[in-house]
């Protein structure tokens, strides 16, 4: 008995399924073409040609997005379902699985926290390879070059698995010797203000106002830097005070290297948070690896200021 044109699926009827969870979960064809690597009026197409296969309508134009019929509302999930279950498959076929296991994470991060504590896990887990990307840019999980990132962020990464690392909080930092002529905030106007691009709400201005003593700026001399890992580098060479978060300086301090002349604190917008694919082929090395992760900032404690 023939097929239901309905029910066969096509390798036509396929690949518009594949661009319709795309502009689904954008709610837009220019941002569907863009992660597709298409053009705009490609994605149109197939979707015109796949609404016409079936019959009915899957989208509707309100303002300048694209929003679900109620045919489409009820397609989605099937679709998604049945793509995660396809890649999953072909997975199998050629297993990821083999190779170092792939890190996203911030320069700074990589160079200033996990870096010196890495070999621990090496130490812990001979039989898995890691290798660090450090990167600004948000990990693309879709080519299968990432398995795992460490991103400072709100914790808002659709379609992926997240969970809070740690949190952190900003405060000045300097040399020890820098230190003992810092006996109160006004003393700050006598040194260089090592600044770095303020992120999260945290920059000079903003731990001035929090200290009480917004009106210091106007008369402290400020070197901006494009990178706050360089910052600290300035500092320890003893050529300022920079603001820096108590994740990058933890061992710094520890150390004895870098001191915390005055106590109030930033709290940061961002935290770190842990993200990865779900359906990925090698959860079992990633959760290896974020339960060591935990357990290493879990140990994370700064030592208090001077002051």
């Amino acid at each position: 008995m023939k097929e239901s044109g309905v029910r066969r699926l096509t390798a036509s009827r396929l690949s518009g399924l594949r661009v319709f969870a795309v502009a689904a979960r954008h709610q837009s064809y220019s941002a569907a073409a863009a992660e597709l690597c298409v053009t705009q009026a490609a994605v149109s197409q197939q979707i015109r040609n796949l609404e016409q296969s079936l019959g009915c309508r899957l989208f509707r134009r309100r303002g300048a997005s694209m929003r679900l019929t109620e045919q489409g509302e009820a397609l989605l999930p099937f679709v998604e379902q049945g793509l995660a279950l396809l890649r999953q498959g072909l997975e199998q076929l050629a297993p990821s699985t083999a190779g170092p296991l792939a890190i996203s994470v911030l320069p700074s991060l990589a160079a200033r926290w996990l870096m010196p504590r890495l070999w621990r896990f090496a130490e812990a887990h001979p039989d898995i390879e890691i290798r660090l990307q450090p990167s600004q840019q948000l990990a693309d999980f879709s080519g299968g070059q990432v398995d795992l990132a460490i991103r400072y962020g709100r914790g808002q990464y659709p379609d992926l698995a997240c969970e809070l690392l740690m949190a952190d909080t900003a405060f000045p930092v300097c040399s020890p010797a820098l230190a003992g002529r810092l006996g109160s905030l006004e003393e700050l106007a006598g040194v260089p203000l090592v600044t770095a691009p303020e992120y999260a709400g945290v920059s000079w201005a903003n731990w001035l106002a929090l200290a009480g003593r917004p009106e210091l700026l106007a008369r402290c001399r400020q070197m901006t830097v494009d990178d706050g890992s360089l910052a600290l580098d300035m500092v320890l060479a003893g050529q300022g005070v920079t603001l820096s978060r108590s994740v990058l300086v933890a061992d710094l301090l520890r150390d004895g290297r870098l001191c915390r002349p005055f106590a109030p604190e930033l709290k940061p917008l961002h935290q770190y948070y842990l993200v990865w694919r779900p359906d990925s082929p090698r959860l079992t090395e990633i959760r290896l690896f974020c339960d060591w992760l935990h357990r290493e900032a879990g140990s994370l404690k700064p030592p208090a200021s001077r002051f």
